[in-house]
């Protein structure tokens, strides 16, 4: 799939770390073996689940093999699982947060892209980071974006969208994965949310034609980059590859 999309010119290729699954720096590093300039981010990794020294080799290994560029999305990754991983659960988020990305682009010199989701934490992303990881419903993406911008300042912080993806009809297929969207929304993100719309809030779906309505609606709300997938559609690299075209 990372070749497919190379090929028809996507820029970049992010990859999630949902905790006890794929190792995302591993995962990234044989990607960055099997190709040429496509760029490659994490979204995310959590400072709660690696220590900063640790975190900033694996970064800067990534940043010398990786052709077109890396990119570190930091976030602190989903409560529970870090809880259940670590035995404790995360205090002190933000200045965590905030205090690994100035560590790490001290030491590496890189850019911080932030997957976030409550007001705090937007602001943080919008004083601090490259850019901004988001998911949610939409009017939640509308009002985080706003966070955001007011935050910046008039610095660039750029806005990338990462909801569920699936090119075709399936509304059996996209209504569960919307369902375990919400059980783990947080109640900031929910109250933006007609429970009743939640496919169309959550999961950009449906013909080519309404997936670039959709799209063009996120870009009116300063949305700069979309992430495709997953779960892409019956036959993912035949999505790529139309998607690419557009």
């Amino acid at each position: 799939l990372a070749k497919a999309a190379e090929d028809v010119g996507y820029h970049r290729i992010w990859a999630g770390e949902d905790i006890f699954h794929r190792e995302v720096f591993t995962y990234l590093s044989v990607l960055s073996l099997n190709t040429e300039g496509i760029g490659l981010g994490t979204a995310i990794t959590s400072p709660y689940v690696r220590n900063l020294p640790v975190l900033a080799n694996s970064t800067k290994a990534l940043s010398e093999l990786s052709k077109g560029g890396f990119i570190l999305g930091l976030g602190v990754g989903g409560l529970p699982e870090v809880e259940r991983l670590t035995d404790n659960r995360p205090k002190n988020t933000v200045e965590t947060l905030e205090r690994s990305a100035f560590y790490l682009r001290e030491k590496l010199g890189i850019k911080i892209y932030m997957g976030v989701r409550g007001p705090r934490m937007l602001r943080l992303a919008g004083r601090v980071a490259d850019g901004v990881i988001l998911s949610g419903p939409r009017g939640y993406v509308e009002k985080a974006v706003e966070i955001v911008d007011r935050a910046a300042e008039g610095r660039n912080v750029e806005k990338i969208l990462w909801n569920a993806f699936y090119l075709g009809e399936n509304p059996l297929l996209v209504s569960k994965i919307t369902s375990v969207m919400m059980e783990s929304m947080p109640n900031f993100a929910r109250r933006y949310m007609d429970p009743a719309g939640a496919e169309d809030e959550l999961c950009i779906s449906g013909s080519m034609d309404r997936i670039k309505t959709q799209i063009e609606e996120y870009e009116d709300m300063g949305i700069d980059e979309l992430v495709i997938g997953p779960p892409y559609g019956e036959d993912p690299a035949s999505v790529i590859r139309e998607m690419g075209a557009l």
